[in-house]
């Protein structure tokens, strides 16, 4: 017990320091909506300025530098604040994209103070608090740790205090909301961001000086244990509450410390080597714990969709690969000489893990900060039955991959639950977790005395591979090789599979109803991208007759992401382009031709930085526009078009939908209230009410998407009420969204296609090597043609009027043919022609095709004249049910729903 409060007291120094990391980056968040990824590398900069420049450099005292650090660490938050993001903000910038470009932050200080101060480990810093020491019986108690949990506890009161009370903290907090409304107040929207990010920087730079005597100081070390658990800290807090965030700094430096104290049983018994990885649980754990809680495997209906990067077609044009093919064999055996051979080699052996970080960011939305840590795991399971089964290297390699899969889909668990940054946070964590316990572990790995997994000579079909020994033999390997995993990851984009991912990676809600299984989505997408990941990192681990695990730690991650995002990251060809700027590759030859090789990092976060700024969709986006314009001028070929087969409308299998005593609440609020109705088949419901009355809240209910408390809900005489929304909708209900909810990176008919082709038992196998696309279904070509979207077919729903994107919307629901139809206000926009020319749509579809609807609409108009019952809602409970005319002589509808309107109002509105 005296041990464990020792080291409790010792774990408060850190655990403040972690608060003061973590307040900045809450503070940033309430004012930008932004998660600042360099929060760490901020601090270290601070903390370098204080230390090495200052103190041992110019001899200063701790006061004077601890200032100068601090404004150093601010100055860099303001600037990137108002030169970077500013004008991200003007280009119209999406969220992840700021996000990302705080990453290009955190490389650019990360690899400038490698060039300013070298990259060699700093552990002598003296301690500046007061030292003294109390003693309590057995237990020594520093003054330092106590000053240092006072100041974390008095400025999280003063941050509180400050945004909660005073109007300059409201004013930060509304402007991440909206800062177009609190420029109507008077603020400036960007006098506050440069308040938020120059005290966030500050907090920072207190930061790191505060932890420097306890951590030492290490580029890469320190940026991201620090990274890590500032982030965790302020995700317990909801990247908004500074009490949480206080208790979770707390936590994670008590359990930290407390992992430092248990750490010698810990290896013995499972022979771990590092404490700092060991350590790193902790916050992985707190991370992991906090997003179970609170994750949701559906996002929100108030989710805001964010615009994310272009995306290419995945169309294989032969003529361009073949010719690519033949000038890198040019390059290999004619031209270059061996160290561009081995520059070519590890560009291409980086450009397949970035083709790994395509599939998930591009493809699917994930922001995945491990792809290194799975690509280091396959060359692990490689390496190891080389060395202890003397497997031959072609089996070898391929087991290690199909070993890296399982291991990815542990980074995809979390996704279930979360994405965008806190996914991002998990990821990072993970693959730092795996680097420093698995891969610094020469218990697990096998290492030899001289830094690596012995292997030998790689010999590939008879034939020896030894970059070394044969360098224009790998670098055809690994072309090869890059070669197979663009076209898979191409053949993904075209296919029925890789519509799903898109689906996913657009909108969760709209794909869920169109019965795509998120789950098995993000599954698949981990699970492709940890297949390709391992192939990189195999190929990485076998250049060399030893295996080295110390290029696939955190920090490659990182530059993954950011060279993706350079070459493109919707892009398939986006992968080589930017893995041209990995140092070892390409672009560190062309530097090393200026004699500024050691600069090639630096330029690459340079570079993200500009184009997030220029060119957000990557270096890829301009060349291939280019180049479509120039084969359009050579190559002269009819518009493309879509035939549809002539297919008469087919009625659409019977089924009633019962919905009891459904209830929905939040939190302590009654959404939907004891509610009921029926729909049979070949009947339209209409569900109306005010504003606020529960409508939405009740489609929620019955598709899915919100779980209610209490009732039940039958289909087709099935209790569905437990079924997920991608279950509810293969079986038979589809339903609409008010806000349209369209697949915007997809064209019209990908959009009709994501919801109806059929998933075959290999497809997500068979997708990656040869995809199929099956024509339209006869129901939804009816659909196409109902809804007149014939010559739309190929369009972008962004180039289509607001009235034909809603009938898109329909329609893509209703291609499937389901038996149950909700439509959530499918006249809101419409002019009264188009209102009158849908509801003789959402006629025939009652009437032909024997569809039963659900309409919800504040048009009574239509209503009246479309539907054969109708039920009235108010404060979630049902006041009204039955024909429009028994709900237009009903007097509870008329107080209740039309206000101060006379009865003489409601009749000439139903007519």
């Amino acid at each position: 017990m005296t041990n464990l409060m020792q080291f409790i007291i010792l774990g408060l120094g850190a655990g403040a320091a972690y608060t003061l990391l973590a307040q900045g980056v809450v503070l940033v968040y309430r004012g930008s909506g932004i998660v600042n990824f360099a929060q760490g590398a901020i601090a270290m900069a601070g903390a370098y300025v204080w230390y090495v420049t200052l103190e041992q450099g110019l001899g200063w005292s701790f006061w004077p530098a601890f200032v100068v650090g601090v404004l150093a660490s601010v100055v860099i938050g303001v600037f990137f604040q108002q030169v970077v993001l500013r004008l991200v903000s003007k280009t119209g910038g999406s969220p992840l994209t700021k996000v990302i470009a705080t990453l290009g932050l955190l490389i650019v200080i990360q690899s400038l103070i490698i060039q300013k101060y070298t990259d060699v480990p700093i552990t002598a810093i003296g301690q500046y608090l007061p030292s003294n020491v109390w003693h309590s019986g057995s237990i020594v108690i520093q003054e330092d740790r106590i000053v240092l949990f006072a100041i974390s506890v008095a400025l999280t009161f003063v941050l509180w205090a400050v945004v909660k009370y005073t109007r300059i903290g409201l004013a930060i907090s509304a402007s991440a909301e909206n800062e177009r409304a609190v420029a109507t107040l008077g603020w400036s929207p960007n006098f506050l961001g440069a308040v938020t990010w120059g005290v966030g920087s500050a907090l920072a730079g207190a930061a790191g000086i505060l932890i420097a005597p306890i951590t030492g100081l290490n580029p890469i070390g320190f940026v991201i244990v620090v990274t890590i658990s500032g982030l965790a800290a302020a995700l317990v807090g909801g990247f908004r509450s500074f009490p949480l965030t206080l208790l979770g700094g707390m936590i994670l430096g008590i359990g930290e410390s407390l992992m430092t104290l248990y750490t010698p049983n810990l290896t013995s018994f499972t022979h771990l080597q590092v404490v700092t990885g060991a350590q790193t649980l902790v916050s992985l754990v707190v991370i992991i714990v906090v997003l179970v809680v609170r994750g949701q495997s559906l996002p929100l209906r108030s989710h805001v969709i964010e615009r994310l990067p272009k995306l290419g077609t995945g169309k294989t044009r032969w003529p361009e690969l073949i010719a690519g093919v033949a000038m890198a064999l040019v390059l290999i055996t004619i031209l270059f000489d061996d160290v561009w051979i081995t520059a070519l080699s590890f560009s291409l052996m980086t450009g397949i893990i970035l083709l790994s970080v395509v599939i998930l960011t591009g493809f699917t939305g994930q922001l995945s900060l491990g792809q290194y840590a799975i690509g280091g795991l396959g060359a692990l399971f490689a390496a190891q039955f080389v060395f202890h089964f003397h497997m031959p290297y072609v089996l070898a390699m391929i087991l290690g991959v199909a070993l890296a899969v399982p291991a990815s889909l542990l980074f995809a668990i979390p996704a279930l639950r979360t994405r965008g940054v806190n996914l991002a946070v998990v990821t990072l964590s993970l693959g730092y977790t795996v680097s420093q316990i698995i891969f610094n572990n020469a218990a697990i790995t096998g290492r030899a005395s001289d830094g690596g997994t012995k292997i030998g000579h790689v010999n590939l079909f008879g034939l020896n591979v030894d970059s070394l020994v044969y360098p224009n033999r790998w670098a055809i390997v690994c072309l090869v090789a890059f070669v197979l995993c663009a076209l898979v990851t191409a053949n993904l984009r075209r296919s029925a599979s890789g519509r799903r991912l898109l689906a996913v990676r657009t909108n969760e809600r709209a794909a869920a109803s169109l019965g795509v299984s998120v789950f098995r989505a993000k599954i698949y997408a981990f699970g492709v991208a940890g297949a390709i990941a391992a192939v990189g990192g195999v190929l990485l681990g076998f250049r060399y007759t030893l295996v080295s695990y110390t290029g696939f730690d955190a920090f490659s991650s990182i530059y993954a992401v950011a060279y993706a995002v350079i070459g493109g990251v919707g892009y398939v060809v986006g992968a080589i382009v930017g893995s041209m700027m990995t140092a070892g590759g390409l672009g560190t030859n062309l530097f090393n031709l200026l004699h500024l090789g050691s600069w090639t990092t630096t330029f690459g976060g340079v570079l993200l930085l500009v184009l997030v700024i220029v060119q957000p969709n990557g270096a890829v986006e301009p060349i291939s526009q280019q180049w479509d314009w120039l084969r359009r001028k050579v190559i002269h070929r009819k518009p493309l078009s879509v035939e549809l087969p002539e297919t008469a409308a087919e009625r659409v299998e019977p089924g009633s939908l019962s919905v009891n005593d459904v209830t929905v609440r939040f939190g302590g609020v009654v959404a939907v209230d004891r509610a009921s109705l029926s729909v049979e088949p070949g009947q339209i419901v209409g569900l109306i009410g005010p504003n606020g009355a529960g409508k939405t809240t009740f489609i929620d209910a019955v598709t899915g998407f919100v779980r209610p408390a209490a009732g039940k809900i039958v289909l087709k005489d099935t209790d569905i009420t437990s079924w997920s929304a991608a279950q509810r909708s293969a079986n038979g209900i589809r339903r609409s969204f008010q806000s349209l909810e369209l697949f915007e990176d997809l064209t019209v008919l990908e959009n009709l296609m994501a919801g109806t082709a059929e998933v075959g038992k290999w497809s997500w196998l068979t997708d990656l090597i040869w995809p199929r696309n099956k024509p339209l279904t006869p129901s939804a070509v009816a659909a196409v043609r109902e809804f007149g979207l014939e010559d739309k077919l190929l369009s972008m729903p962004t180039d289509l009027s607001y009235g034909q994107r809603r009938l898109v919307a329909i329609a893509r629901s209703v291609a499937s043919g389901p038996s149950i139809l909700l439509l959530d206000e499918p006249a809101a926009g419409l002019d009264e022609n188009e209102s009158r020319e849908l509801a003789r749509l959402i006629r025939r579809l009652a009437d032909e095709r024997g569809m039963g609807i659900l309409l919800v609409e504040h048009d009574v108009g239509l209503v009246m004249s479309t539907c054969d019952r109708i039920v009235v809602i108010d404060f979630g409970s049902v006041i009204a049910d039955g024909t429009p005319a028994e709900v237009r002589e009903d007097q509870n509808v008329i107080a209740a729903y039309l206000g101060e309107q006379t009865q003489e109002e409601v009749e000439v509105s139903g007519e």
